[in-house]
Formats: structure tokens, sequence, C-alpha cells
């Protein structure tokens, strides 16, 4: 008896490892969480396997932390409406064939991206704020370490950022300031002439700009850094001895009026009517409802290329492209009165135009408007792969989806743009979506029309 125990006992021992090594690794693996099999609309009071399954889905997007019991509960329909608002979809806490559809997919919006678009401020930490010190870093603004902390230094660097791009100065980083400074939308990417006084000590892409004008008049001989160091200050003194002015090393508005000329918005510059060419700041006229010509032409085709004009450039100053005008001096901070006057102007010239129509009515290239086909789940063909294309390279879309076939993915990552930029978040590609894309990315394509 005592041999038949002892040997069952050596057994035991021998097979233990095995069985602890197997445990391990189950418990090492990675769970795949399964796709919601139903053929019914679920709500709450319903229990079973797929409600099971949808809770699992909802605990993988992090709107559901309760317990897995299979039980349609107050927990997962606050999981349920949560998923549905992240997404767009209408808030019913019903998972029917919509809600459905986007939980089986791996692209919808996560509690971690709604947190990611929600303002950051002063106290904050994460890695939400690794990515706006990043961001900070990259366009010159700030220069601490990426701690994940919004201390002092990301406060101040926040504050400068606002400052430079017309953004309300609050220190928050919003989704606006985010936009801005994320995607690069933001009016000082856009040419990056400074709209803030600069003096010694400021940071950013707009004293990253001056220096670089300085440089190119030979004022300044260090490569342009972003900061506002003792080598700026000398080379704007330099200047404004130059120039007559006040050598006082701070780049004000009439430093920038002498860089650049046509920027700086005065009485002086309003009151004058000369005709001239376009390329003459001081003597261009100025554009109102009724006026025609190149000069017209010339403003439609850069209003088009930025997204503002929907309609062609003909040359004739009518309603279109009044709202046009309006659009722009709205987004720039200038006076709203639908006339391209010089301060219009100085904004109108620093546009992209680099796919802007060559001539001033090119039938062969459709303008937005009323007849673009939209796209949606289901479209497929070049328009859509054009589509994926601009949100691959803005960050909403991964690196070799542009198949050109408008699936869930697609349709996740227009919805992420379309709420980046305070659109309606259908997942629907309209013709403000396409207007704002190209508004974006400074870039006019050709707009699929039917």
């Amino acid at each position: 008896m005592k041999k038949r125990l002892l040997a069952i006992l050596l057994v035991l021992a021998m097979l233990l490892p095995a069985v602890a090594m197997a445990t391990e690794a189950d418990a090492g693996a990675e769970e795949t969480v399964p796709t919601i099999t139903t053929s019914r609309t679920l709500t709450y009071g319903m229990s079973g396997e797929d409600v099971l399954q949808a809770q699992k889905r909802l605990k993988m997007y992090g709107f559901y932390s309760n317990t897995l019991d299979g039980k349609f509960g107050n927990g997962v329909l606050s999981a349920v409406k949560a998923f549905q608002s992240a997404n767009g979809l209408t808030v019913d806490g019903r998972i029917g064939a919509a809600t459905l559809a986007l939980l089986n997919t791996d692209d919808a919006v996560s509690k971690a991206d709604v947190q990611y678009q929600a303002t950051m401020q002063y106290g904050m930490s994460g890695e939400n704020v690794k990515e706006l010190q990043r961001q900070l870093r990259s366009a010159y603004y700030y220069v601490g370490k990426i701690d994940g902390v919004f201390g002092s230094d990301v406060l101040r660097a926040v504050k400068w950022f606002q400052a430079s791009a017309g953004l309300t100065v609050d220190g928050k980083a919003g989704p606006k300031t985010k936009d801005a400074l994320y995607n690069r939308s933001a009016k000082i990417f856009n040419g990056g002439i400074p709209v803030r006084t600069l003096s010694s000590g400021a940071r950013g892409y707009d004293v990253y700009v001056l220096q670089q004008k300085l440089v190119s008049l030979n004022y300044l001989s260090i490569s342009p850094s972003g900061y506002y160091g003792a080598d700026t200050v000398a080379a704007v003194k330099a200047f404004q001895t130059a120039n007559g002015l006040k050598a006082d090393g701070i780049a004000a508005n009439i430093v920038r009026r002498y860089l650049w000329p046509s920027t700086v918005n005065n009485q002086e510059e309003q009151d004058k009517q000369n005709q001239g060419t376009v390329d003459d700041p001081y003597t261009e006229r100025s554009l109102r409802n009724g006026s025609y010509g190149n000069d017209v032409a010339n403003a439609q085709m850069r209003l088009k290329a930025a997204g503002y004009l929907l309609g062609n450039a003909d040359g004739i100053f009518g309603p279109k492209t009044k709202a046009a005008v309006l659009a722009l001096q709205k987004d720039y901070s200038l006076k709203q009165d639908g006339v391209i006057g010089p301060a219009t102007w100085a904004v109108i010239k620093t546009l992209n135009v680099s796919n802007a129509e060559p001539d001033v009515v090119d039938p062969s290239k459709p303008a937005v408007g009323a007849n673009v086909t939209k796209l949606q789940q289901g479209s497929s063909g070049a328009a859509v792969k054009k589509l994926q294309q601009q949100l691959i390279q803005l960050g909403h879309l991964a690196d070799g989806e542009d198949d050109g076939k408008f699936g869930p993915k697609t349709r996740s990552a227009l919805m992420r743009f379309q709420r980046t930029q305070g659109l309606t978040v259908d997942g629907i590609a309209g013709t403000k979506t396409f207007v704002r894309l190209n508004e974006v990315l400074g870039v006019q394509w050709d707009i699929p029309v039917g």
C-alpha cells in the first residue's frame, strides 16, 4: 500500500511542472474578444450569450467595467449610450444593426479616444499630455521634458501657441487648440507671418518664420531655432535702425509692416482704392459684390483652393464669392464685411494655390457644389481611395488602408476627422467634409460629382 502511494506521489510530482507551465501559458495568452452573434436587437432587461458578447466588446472599447454576467442591466445601458455618443450613432441605449456593426469592428472610437479629445489643462498628467508636449516641441513652443505633466512650462507654451495662432489665450488645450496644433490648421502654419508682438524670450513657429525672414535679408546669421534670443534681438534692432525705426529689438506691428508690407491693417491702407496689379500690395483695389476682372479671378482661385469658394473662378464677384470672403474673414479674425480690402488680400495671398485651376474657368475640373456625390459605407472606386489617402495623411486611418473600398474602418476614420473639425459626425463624406479636408490639407482635388 505504501509502495503504491509512493508511486502515485512520484507521478504527480512529475506532472505538476507540466501543468504549471500550461497554466502559465494560458494566463499569458491574450484573449481574443469574440464578435457579437445575434439576430435580435439587444435592449435593457435581456440576457443571454449575445449580451455577454456585447459586454466583452464594450469592455474592449473601455466603456464597460462591470461583471461579465450576460445581463443587460444599467451598466450595459450606460456603456451602450456612451459608445453610441462617442461614435456619432443615435443614442438610444439599444444594440441595433448600426451599433452592432460598429461594435463588431476594431476601429470604433474608444473611451480612450474620447478622453484624448477632452480638454487638457494645468495639473493634469498622462499619455495625452505627453503627446501635447511633443506637438508643442515640434512647433518650437516647448523645450522641457516629455514627462506627461501639465505644469507651468506647458501652460506657458500653450498660451504662446494660442496667441500666435489667434486663438483664445486661456492655456487650456481644448479641441480647437489641439486641432490647430496637431493638424497644423492654424493660420500661422499657412505662411507663419506673426500675429502677435514678439520680443526677447518668446518661442514658437512665428519666431522661427521671423528668423527666416531676417536671415533672408542678411540681418541674422544663426540658423532659425524658434527662440527669440540675443541674436534675434540684435538682428531686429539692426533692421529697425536701417529703416529709421525705434531700435528696441521688439517685433511689433511696425516691424511686421516693413517685413511683410501687406499684412497690417490700418486706415491708411484701407483708404487706398487705386487701380493696380494683384502682385502689388500697395496698388491692389478693394473687391466687393459686383466687381469683376482678373484680380477677382485670382482671389477666387485662392479661395477655392483653400476650400472657401463653392463654385467656379469666373472673375465675377457675386454672392458665392462674398460668402467665401466672409467665411475666411471669420476664420482669420478680420472685419467681416465681405470686401477684399488690404487686410483680407494679405491673408488670401498666403493661401496655398499649388493645385488651384490655372484658368478662370476650367469645366474639366468640377467645383465643390450641390452636385457632389456623397461617399459612404459601401461606396468604392478612385474617389474613395483618394479620400482614404487623405485620412491616412491626417493620421486618422492606418497606412495601407487605401483600397478604394469604403468599409467600417474608413467610416470610423472619417468620423474621427469630422469630430475634430466640429462637423456633423455621420461617417458620410459630403460637401462640407470635402471642403474641410481641402482646407486642412491646403489642397484642391477633383471632387466626385454626380
